[in-house]
């Protein structure tokens, strides 16, 4: 077998094991993610501040061809415990995971951060669909960055002892590009102000590092 072939079928191992306990962690991750994030919208306990406007917020057009990068952040989340293949892993995922979300759930509800909305919002259904669902209020820190990061920070600690030479920077371009069009898509479709990103990246930071800091 080539070294592909053995890559191969070492991701398809990792792929196929602890499966009930995985998807016991997606529906964590649907619960303990989507539940409070869409209540705390509706329920602030203060009035609802702004942050400075930045000549990239100014820049950056709104794009809604964006909202596809921008929503594959549900692809990028639960795959990063897939590729986990030890039961500690998914114990420590979960675990910074909790880390990340909770303050950001704390900030939400007791100093809400309004996001960029457009004054007139484009005639295409799926941009739309957004807006009704996604209300502005949760925009700092950007949880959506904080996911992206934390979720990329892990799928690399669990891969990269698998990796090798070529296949290594393969892996490592693929996520690096991923997560960049995601954090550009969450200001292209005006869902957040760059002054979001560098705390949610932070916090998916501190809780990766946590996670792991006796490992």
């Amino acid at each position: 077998m080539t070294d592909v072939d053995l890559e191969s079928a070492g991701l398809a191992d990792r792929l196929s094991r602890h499966l009930p306990t995985k998807l016991g962690v997606w529906i964590g991750l649907a619960a303990g993610i989507c539940v409070p994030y869409f209540s705390l919208q509706r329920f602030h306990l203060s009035a609802i501040r702004s942050v400075p406007v930045t000549f990239v917020d100014q820049a950056i057009g709104l794009g809604p061809a964006f909202l596809w990068p921008y929503l594959s952040i549900a692809l990028l989340v639960p795959l990063a415990p897939l590729l986990a293949r030890t039961r500690e892993e998914l114990s420590r995922y979960s675990r910074g995971l909790a880390l990340l979300c909770i303050p950001c759930f704390a900030i939400f509800a007791l100093f809400p951060v309004e996001g960029p909305r457009p004054a007139l919002p484009p005639e295409q259904p799926l941009y739309r669909w957004l807006l009704s669902v996604d209300r502005p209020g949760n925009s700092l820190p950007s949880l959506h960055a904080g996911l992206t990061i934390y979720s990329l920070l892990f799928a690399w600690r669990v891969l990269r002892d698998d990796l090798a030479g070529r296949n290594r920077a393969v892996v490592w371009a693929l996520g690096f590009g991923w997560g960049a069009l995601i954090l550009f898509s969450t200001l292209a479709t005006k869902q957040h102000w760059l002054a979001d990103l560098p705390p949610g990246a932070l916090l998916a930071w501190a809780a990766y590092r946590i996670s792991w800091r006796d490992a």
